[in-house]
């Protein structure tokens, strides 16, 4: 726009506004009455203009530009599972209606030919989530994906899998799972859409973890990754993809998967190799840290815009997954592959490309946790690097102690959560969830709910 429609009134600069609001507050500090934090990390202004802009504002382009005619601007992918004990008429049916994707949680010893009777891998992505041995499990995948004639170019997807969970979930070093990469990479050579591992960062973040410590130690593990692998870093970054889980924190989560993008660009930058925003990959799912038993309506609820989150954000592939997947029943598998359909066909996400570019708030919003995050990354490698810091257990520490902050500000209500803390659910909500007690070796991080106390002391005195 180049005309100005008022041009009788006189343009007000920040500072104006806000000497306004400290007569209005009789004085009181201005940032102090009226600012917040996120995260622990990020001071957040009452208010944002123009003038917080450094330079002009940015529309990201979250993926390459669609070449057939007439499809949206945006394009994500609705992922469901297909879990241990579905029915391939199942599957069928979620592809008919809705899904677009599959997460296969597989041993590596399913009968995918009766499991996939009638899939097409050269038209979905398919997702593997190792239940053990992730070579036997993605062999066993290729294996399926040839039989079925399709072109290895046309196979997509990717292993969600990374070298520490060897260390989190088997207490093995991470030199052996930076060997199970490597014959991964392998593996995956021959299906170039095909990803052979993962940024896996909702290990930390749904274990209680500071989201932006997720991705460093994510990222961090990278580094490490690629310091140890004997691999062109190129053929690396082109077989990886980045994956979170998206938190409560709205317009914050909306930031942060741009700021993980951008960061990956200057990654690769630091290898010598140039990605473009749009090359990417961002695998979201719906968080379990958000989330309580106590409540499965509020679950809904924040399950959805988590969901739009991570679509304004950037996700490739959205996998919205419902509280104990593995005890849901058909309805709540429903509701949740619905989630993105009504995002797409009903809020219309998809009919521009980056909707919330231009957002003074969120363009800095941003910028400021792109530079925590490096800077972090920067202060993880001058301790001598990520498995460092695992070996000497300061990961474990430093997400354990966010995460019994977190979980006792809940417990005495200075946190408020809906549905658990404030405004609890009647007992009729809460019968078909199970309080499983949660236990956690040395050597694991493993996931967890804010609510968790709360529902220990309200379920186990009912």
């Amino acid at each position: 726009m180049t005309e100005d429609l008022f041009p009788e009134f006189e343009a007000s600069r920040k500072a104006d506004w806000i000497a306004q609001a400290t007569r209005d507050l009789k004085g009181k500090d201005f940032e102090q009455s009226l600012g917040s934090t996120l995260w622990g990390k990020i001071k957040l202004s009452p208010f944002y203009t123009s003038e917080d802009l450094n330079g002009p504002a940015v529309q990201h382009r979250f993926h390459p530009q669609n070449e057939i005619p007439g499809l949206p601007p945006r394009v994500w992918t609705n992922l469901i599972s297909v879990l241990p004990g579905d029915s391939n008429q199942q599957v069928i049916q979620a592809l008919e209606n809705g899904a677009e994707g599959l997460v296969l949680h597989l041993h590596g010893v399913e009968d995918l030919s009766e499991l996939l009777k009638g899939v097409l891998p050269q038209y979905i992505p398919i997702f593997i989530f190792p239940l053990g041995n992730p070579v036997l499990a993605l062999r066993s995948f290729f294996e399926w994906a040839d039989s079925t004639g399709t072109s290895p170019d046309l196979i997509s997807g990717g292993l969600l899998w990374t070298p520490s969970d060897l260390v989190f979930d088997r207490d093995q070093p991470f030199g052996l799972g930076v060997e199970i990469l490597s014959e991964l990479l392998e593996m995956a050579e021959p299906y170039p859409a095909f990803k052979a591992f993962s940024v896996k960062t909702s290990r930390y973040s749904e274990s209680g973890a500071n989201p932006l410590e997720a991705l460093v130690f994510g990222l961090g593990e990278l580094i490490e990754s690629l310091d140890r692998l004997f691999i062109d870093p190129k053929q690396v970054f082109s077989k990886v993809f980045f994956e979170a889980s998206v938190g409560e924190s709205h317009f914050g989560e909306i930031a942060r998967m741009k700021a993980l993008r951008k960061v990956a660009c200057e990654m690769a930058g630091l290898y010598g190799l140039e990605i473009k925003e749009q090359e990417v990959l961002i695998f979201s799912q719906t968080s379990g840290w958000s989330k309580s038993l106590l409540d499965v309506n509020t679950n809904l609820v924040r399950q959805t815009y988590e969901a739009m989150a991570a679509v304004l954000g950037g996700a490739n592939f959205l996998w919205v997954r419902p509280l104990q997947e593995e005890n849901s029943s058909e309805m709540e598998r429903r509701i949740a592959r619905n989630v993105s359909t009504i995002l797409r066909e009903e809020s219309h996400l998809d009919k521009v490309m980056d909707p919330s570019a231009g957002s003074y708030y969120l363009e800095n919003l941003t910028s400021e946790m792109q530079r925590i995050i490096q800077a972090e990354l920067q202060q993880l490698e001058s301790r001598g690097g990520w498995e460092k810091s695992l070996t000497n257990g300061a990961i474990h520490s430093l997400v354990r102690k966010n995460r019994e902050v977190i979980q006792i500000q809940v417990l005495e209500n200075q946190t408020p959560k809906i549905g658990a803390s404030k405004y609890p659910a009647p007992p009729s909500l809460q019968k078909n969830l199970e309080l499983v007690p949660f236990e956690e070796k040395m050597h694991e991080l493993k996931p967890t709910r804010a609510t968790y106390l709360v529902e220990l002391q309200t379920l186990t005195q009912s």
